[in-house]
């Protein structure tokens, strides 16, 4: 992530900014949320039949380990990102991160920056996705979907609101990189209220009371970076970051999926010695991109792409 967004991440201190075109600023609207203690709990039993919940239950009780691909919503136009999400369903994938378009995404590099620009430019809204998510569910699509987006989309007609669309819409969490675990409790009641799994982040800056409250305050999985940055970077799977990885797993309370950076099959092998899933974005949202617009392509490249992830499950 950007600067600013690690700061809140990693628990350093941070100055609100205020809402205006093209920044996050959420200090005033989710102030209730004080010493990082979450204001309000969610039930592990409203969530028994939530796909993530279940999904990543299966992983840990199976001691098997999954793969969560990242896709832009829009990126080559909505019946492009419907294709492959039913591609990757069938090919195996334990979650799919959507992520919505936003103009500041200073969380992604260059690639997923160029990803939202596409989408946006070809007229990619929340409520066009989540019609699109709809009309996957409506088909059968059964995987698991954690939606990514900044708060901005998520709070014009107020948060609750719009997370209930989201879950109406076929969607088992909410993954918000600009809301920091400090300002989390909005988020968290919000997804109680619509039987969503929110997620937090930890980061390798992270102290362990940071990483047991994160996993703690997340359902479905705990989002652990593999490194300092914004996406797309390539992440050496060192010692150093194998300890960080080990000690999340074991101070996490839910099941843990690392991202940033992760490409190959061979970053799947390393990523998932401590975590339940690997989250890969970049690559595949490069690799689409490559192949044009046509939505059978796109999905037959996106199977082949995951197959090949796969055989770093093995």
């Amino acid at each position: 992530m950007g600067y600013r967004a690690w700061r809140g991440v990693a628990g350093a201190p941070r100055s609100d900014q205020p809402l205006r075109s093209r920044r996050q600023g959420f200090g005033q609207r989710l102030r209730p949320a004080r010493e990082g203690r979450a204001v309000t709990s969610q039930s592990d039993n409203s969530l028994a039949d939530n796909r993530l919940v279940c999904a990543t239950r299966v992983l840990r009780d199976q001691c098997a380990r999954g793969i969560a691909p990242y896709i832009t919503a829009g990126d080559g136009g909505l019946a492009c990102t419907l294709e492959v999400l039913h591609a990757l369903d069938r090919g195996g994938a334990h979650c799919v991160e959507l992520g919505l378009p936003f103009s500041d995404p200073i969380a992604d590099g260059p690639v997923l920056q160029a990803a939202s620009t596409r989408a946006l430019a070809a007229g990619t809204s929340l409520t066009g996705t989540l019609e699109m998510l709809r009309a996957f569910r409506q088909a059968g699509g059964r995987v698991p979907i954690a939606l990514m987006s900044y708060a901005n989309p998520l709070m014009r007609h107020g948060l609750s609101e719009t997370a209930l669309r989201v879950a109406q819409a076929g969607a088992d969490a909410l993954i918000v990189p600009d809301i920091p675990l400090e300002e989390g409790a909005l988020l968290e009641q919000a997804c109680a209220e619509a039987a969503l799994c929110p997620i937090f982040f930890a980061a390798p800056t992270s102290n362990d009371d940071r990483i047991i409250q994160a996993g703690a305050r997340s359902r479905g999985f705990l989002y652990v970076v593999g490194r300092v940055g914004v996406t797309g970077g390539g992440t050496t799977f060192d010692s150093e970051t194998q300890t960080f990885l080990a000690r999340a797993r074991a101070l996490s309370a839910a099941p843990i999926a690392v991202g940033f950076g992760i490409a190959t099959a061979a970053d799947v092998r390393a990523a998932v010695e401590h975590a339940d899933l690997a989250i890969v974005g970049t690559a595949l949202v490069r690799h689409l991109h490559a192949c044009g617009s046509n939505p059978g392509e796109r999905a037959a490249a996106a199977s082949a792409f995951l197959a090949e992830l796969q055989t770093g499950l093995s």
